[in-house]
């Protein structure tokens, strides 16, 4: 069977692979969101939904990216 198909690949390495692209496409919206913005993007404060946007966009990105690295140790498809 195809490591594409199994279940362990899955739950391994692609829910590791969607987190990075979920925490991208977060860091997109986020930065349309700063084209956007007007004024406060120039000095002003900026507000609190926009901090957690880009935390969150952050931490997923880089969470996938550990996700899927532990998912390919743990599968022994690289070794470290």
């Amino acid at each position: 069977m195809s490591p594409a198909y199994s279940h362990t690949f899955a739950l391994n390495v692609v829910a590791g692979y969607l987190l990075t692209v979920l925490g991208a496409v977060l860091a997109l919206a986020a930065a349309v969101w700063w084209m956007r913005a007007g004024e406060w993007a120039h000095g002003e404060p900026q507000p609190p939904a926009f901090r957690a946007l880009t935390a969150l966009a952050f931490v997923l990105f880089v969470g996938g990216l550990f996700w899927q690295l532990a998912g390919y140790l743990r599968l022994n498809y690289t070794t470290w």
